[in-house]
């Protein structure tokens, strides 16, 4: 599931990075076409004013939540919790990016304007959402660590072990004597 989303996660930025170069490379019509602009806003008593700041926070959202979520998404296949916020954070940014883009056309023509960007939204809600599934939180989660009585990892050990909880004896001839001299032993009278 984990990868799934890594690899929804990164068709989705792969979406948000040509809606941005786009807005690069294509431009606005307060940009191209500035007296049917002027026509336009005194039809539908749009704000001119609006134009070039959301236009230039709809191509900056857009290419932000496309690094998030590619970002994201390789934290995800390294195994990272961190990748799983990432992509869910990037919502946020989908969202701000598609209130930009409807408030831009708004504006202008008075229409939501093309839906590209509502579907790039609607996309990087639902791997945003499976980002913070617990299948995929649980996958990230780090392995624990190998039990102390186990180096090479498996399975930790059922109750202590031999031997464990009672005092350690040397084996016999091994250490200072034990108890009293035998008879006839030590030093002379």
């Amino acid at each position: 599931m984990a990868i799934v989303t890594a690899v929804g996660a990164g068709g989705v930025a792969v979406y948000w990075a040509v809606l941005g170069v786009m807005r690069i490379i294509i431009k606005r019509p307060h940009e191209s076409e500035p007296d049917v602009v002027a026509r336009l806003l005194s039809q539908t008593g749009g704000n001119g004013d609006l134009l070039v700041p959301l236009s230039i926070a709809d191509m900056v959202l857009k290419l932000l939540a496309a690094a998030v979520l590619i970002f994201g998404a390789v934290l995800i296949v390294l195994r990272k919790m961190p990748g799983a916020f990432l992509v869910a954070g990037a919502v946020l940014l989908g969202l701000l990016a598609a209130g930009c883009h409807f408030f831009y056309y708004n504006q202008l023509l008075g229409w939501s304007g093309t839906s590209d960007t509502y579907v790039a939204a609607g996309l990087t809600l639902v791997v945003g959402v499976l980002a913070i599934l617990p299948p995929v939180t649980n996958a990230l989660k780090p392995a624990a660590a190998p039990h102390a009585g186990h180096p090479q990892g498996g399975f930790p050990q059922q109750g202590p072990p031999p031997g464990y909880g009672q005092p350690q004896q040397p084996p016999p001839g091994y250490g200072p004597p034990q108890g009293p001299p035998p008879p006839g032993y030590g030093p002379p009278r």
